[in-house]
């Protein structure tokens, strides 16, 4: 009887070489080879083999290896991307302030730049530019927002050379500041501004045949200031038009030929306040405009004061002094509002009485009619900020 063979014992077929179950090594000997059994050696193989066997098999990775090696993975890509992400960025990056370049204009050559337009087109937005002493002869286009400063007011000087406009402004955010500003032709401007947020301060506007600055819109011009400056010997002082909630304040306006300050044509909603006009042939005239608020304003020694007229409506004027004017101090036939509710104006030429001393006259000072300021003030009130 043959002995009886373990399920999991392998042997070597001596003929093909191929590993058999020991079992079925009879059978593969005679259908295969056609040879008994006993007519070959069966090479059985041992323990050590069959480990060696097993040693030689492809092993997986297992599901809990690849979790943790995936999650590995996404920690370390994210915290290269968030370093790269913060690392990247540079301070004030978003408005391009760490960009911002200076250029330096000098008629001798020491700048950048002999003329101011030449630098003026080499800035990028944001930009400033410096500009020496001297009279500049040039007539400048701005359409980008920069800087422009002058190194003092009286002696940096730029001449239009009586042709076209000297400064024209279509581009928001300029600041111009420390020029005398001059010469513009017959029929244009010292400053032309059609854009809004644009600062003009600390500038001599004076001797431009027609308006010192005019501020029109195409299609607005709002918020814009215009303060410090000193308007005189021009046609107009300042001239707008359509131009909306801007601010006029602490300027002077002396000897405009025509006006000083001229408000037209839906210019609404403006400040006027904390100015001195002297010398003019109207100080200010507001016409077909509304809400403006005229406030604190020395009006003296013209030969008109302020004037609403022509569809300026709803318009107020308030805690002004009126002082020496010489054909009237006001004007007005459309009933603006010439008080608070609480103080008026002071007039020179009031002749009413305070009877109980409060500083407030008991009877109304009329503008243009039986309508105007109720509550006259009996002293006046100056800006000591303003250099009077």
């Amino acid at each position: 009887m043959s002995k009886k063979v373990e399920a999991d014992n392998w042997v070597y077929c001596p003929e093909c070489k191929a590993k058999i179950k020991q079992q079925n090594i009879a059978y593969h000997m005679k259908h295969v080879h056609n040879k008994k059994i006993d007519e070959v050696e069966i090479k059985t193989i041992g323990t050590s083999d069959k480990k060696r066997q097993k040693n030689k098999a492809p092993r997986g990775i297992s599901k809990t290896t690849i979790a943790i090696i995936t999650i590995i993975f996404i920690v370390v890509v994210a915290s290269i991307s968030v370093y790269l992400l913060f690392n990247s960025k540079e301070p004030n990056s978003s408005n391009g302030q760490n960009n911002k370049k200076n250029y330096y204009v000098s008629i001798d050559g020491t700048g950048n730049y002999t003329s101011i337009q030449g630098a003026i087109d080499s800035a990028s937005n944001n930009d400033t530019i410096y500009v020496s002493e001297g009279t500049y002869f040039e007539n400048i286009l701005i359409s980008k927002p920069i800087e422009l400063i002058g190194e003092d007011k009286n002696t940096t000087k730029i001449d239009g050379s009586s042709y076209r406009s000297v400064i024209f402004i279509s581009a928001d955010y300029v600041k111009i500041s420390g020029f005398t500003i001059t010469n513009s032709s017959r029929d244009s401007e010292g400053i032309r501004i059609r854009a809004n947020y644009n600062t003009i301060s600390d500038c001599n506007i004076s001797s431009n045949k027609n308006y010192g600055i005019y501020l029109d819109a195409n299609p607005t011009a709002t918020n814009n200031i215009i303060n410090f400056n000193i308007f005189s010997n021009n046609n107009y002082g300042m001239y707008t038009q359509l131009a909306k909630s801007n601010s006029i304040s602490s300027n002077i306006f002396t000897n405009n030929t025509l006006y000083g300050l001229y408000l037209v044509t839906a210019s609404d909603n403006n400040l006027i306040s904390d100015n001195k006009f002297t010398g003019n042939n109207y100080s200010i005239r507001i016409k077909g405009s509304i809400k403006n608020t005229v406030i604190k304003n020395l009006i003296i020694n013209n030969d008109k004061g302020v004037y609403f007229c022509c569809g300026a409506k709803n318009n107020i004027a308030y805690n002004n002094v009126f002082i020496n004017n010489t054909v009237w101090n006001a004007d007005d036939s459309l009933g603006n509002t010439w008080d608070n509710g609480e103080v008026g104006n002071y007039w020179d030429d009031y002749t009413g009485i305070d009877a109980n001393g409060n500083g407030i006259g008991d009877t109304p000072y009329l503008v243009g009619g039986d309508k105007g300021d109720n509550y006259p003030l009996m002293q006046p009130i100056l800006n000591t900020n303003m250099k009077y």
